[in-house]
């Protein structure tokens, strides 16, 4: 049995060849195995490359859009934050300071009035007899209107020296108070609506031109190799010697 299968891949080895050691082959003998006369379509066997442009273009996108936002989103808010804080800090603290100052001078100079024009009154009438309350009265209250006008100038502008003059250091204190623990919270609260609102649109139109130009500078080169890679395939098929493939019925 062993003879007849070395005898049978003999003759099979001489049909496959045209010349041996530079002669011309025997004519074949007919020894019952059969011949391979159907045409292979190489092309058929060579799978089609897989298409991962759009895979490609997705993750490409993905990551920058992610990288550009994070980076925009970080410096427009640490610029606009410092702005913001300073020019809020300014403006309360100038507006508190003038309206405080404003109203306190009011406040304190028409109580001051009051009181001592009251008591001035008061005293004078208990002192005076009641047949010259009158006369008394009138000429007091004359005298007494300008002594109390310089003494009301003189109390008042002591009092408010006295009892204002750490008011500037004070305001200055809570205003940098309210500024360091409320206005952070303030900014960052606005600035993320605003951003929230106008980074919408800002992203959408850059991930539309990031996708159209990572397509652009991509598709060919993506093309290209599959189309060297695609060439090879078929050329490495088509160069193989039948002689150099393994002897097995077919």
């Amino acid at each position: 049995m062993s003879d007849d299968l070395l005898g049978r891949a003999d003759s099979l080895m001489r049909r496959s060849r045209s010349f041996v050691a530079g002669h011309a082959a025997p004519a074949p003998v007919d020894d019952g195995i059969p011949l391979l006369t159907e045409t292979i379509d190489l092309d058929a066997l060579i799978a089609e490359p897989e298409d991962r442009t759009a895979e490609i273009t997705a993750q490409v996108t993905s990551e920058v859009t992610e990288r550009v936002t994070a980076e925009v989103t970080a410096a427009v808010t640490e610029r606009v934050t410092a702005e913001v804080t300073a020019r809020v800090t300014a403006e309360v603290t100038a507006a508190v300071t003038a309206d405080v100052t404003q109203q306190v001078s009011a406040q304190v100079a028409e109580q001051v009035t009051r009181d001592v024009t009251e008591r001035v009154t008061q005293e004078v009438a208990a002192q005076t007899r009641l047949d010259l309350l009158d006369e008394a009265r009138h000429a007091v209250r004359a005298e007494i209107n300008a002594e109390i006008r310089d003494v009301l100038q003189q109390n008042t502008s002591h009092a408010l020296t006295e009892q204002f003059g750490d008011l500037a250091p004070l305001l200055q204190s809570l205003i940098d108070d309210w500024s360091r623990t409320t206005l952070p919270a303030l900014v960052g609260l606005e600035l993320r609506a605003a951003l929230e609102a106008a980074m919408g649109a800002a992203v959408d139109n850059a991930t539309a031109r990031i996708r159209e130009q990572a397509v652009l500078d991509l598709r060919d080169t993506i093309a290209g190799e599959i189309e060297a890679r695609s060439v090879a395939v078929v050329t490495a098929a088509l160069s193989r010697d039948p002689s150099e493939a393994p002897d097995q019925p077919l």
